[in-house]
């Protein structure tokens, strides 16, 4: 289809489908394509990239300077084809394991079990993948009664535009999703200029691979883990 609508640059806003890679290399070499991907794989097209496990290590690390020990991390499901889940889980859980508590961090992922049943362990941070599943953490805790950040903290990844204007303002990852569109504008842009600059085959060649360092936004859901006695207490 879109070798019919020739357009002038494609701009693929998720990692492509393993089995259509080749097509995409192919067809970058008459089209301008940028892929705004998650470094799966090395890909010979232009990128914007985002290093997951890197998101997930910065998430694991805040929570445990904070002294969380036991923790729970909800997720979409972690298929094959969201490699940018099992990513950012997997830098997580690396954070943890490099401190010998791996074994304490729950991994919920929907629809990936039949056992619902969550092991009797006394968490106290809760990590949503993204902002948006955070949210729905957070109202599941309000719910119950718990405060945020006294009772559990929680933390989400993405710094969407509603992270700081929930009850709880959201702490989160920043990764600057605005500024990788406008990059990936800019790249198509100057290959656009470039085919008109040079005659047919003579335009220079050039992958384009950018990759913003994220930032950590702390904000109000996140603290200090509570006293192990109090909380156990409270749990009673």
């Amino acid at each position: 289809m879109i070798h019919n609508m020739n357009p002038q640059g494609i701009i693929y806003t998720c990692n492509p489908s393993h089995c259509f890679m080749d097509t995409i290399e192919e067809l970058a070499e008459k089209i301008p394509i940028v892929i705004i991907n998650n470094q799966n794989e090395h890909l010979n097209v232009d990128a914007v990239e985002l290093d997951n496990s890197k998101l997930g290590r910065m998430m694991a690390k805040h929570l445990l300077d904070l002294g969380h020990r036991k923790v729970a991390y909800i997720a979409p499901p972690l298929t094959t084809r969201q490699k940018q889940r099992s990513k950012r889980v997997e830098g997580f859980l690396k954070e943890f394991d490099a401190v010998g508590l791996k074994d304490n961090v729950i991994i919920k992922a929907a629809n990936e079990s039949i056992d619902m049943s969550i092991p009797n362990i006394d968490i106290t941070a809760i990590v949503g993948l993204n902002d948006m599943i955070a949210f729905g953490i957070l109202d599941a805790l309000h719910e119950e009664k718990y405060k945020v950040p006294a009772d559990i903290s929680v933390m989400g990844c993405d710094n969407t535009l509603f992270a700081k204007m929930h009850k709880v303002s959201l702490t989160t990852i920043e990764h600057f999703v605005v500024f990788k569109g406008r990059d990936a504008c800019d790249i198509i842009l100057r290959k656009i200029e470039s085919q008109k600059s040079y005659r047919k085959g003579d335009e220079p060649t050039s992958i384009y691979h950018i990759e913003y360092e994220p930032r950590l936004i702390v904000r109000g859901s996140t603290g200090y883990a509570p006293d192990e006695s109090n909380h156990e207490k409270k749990k009673k």
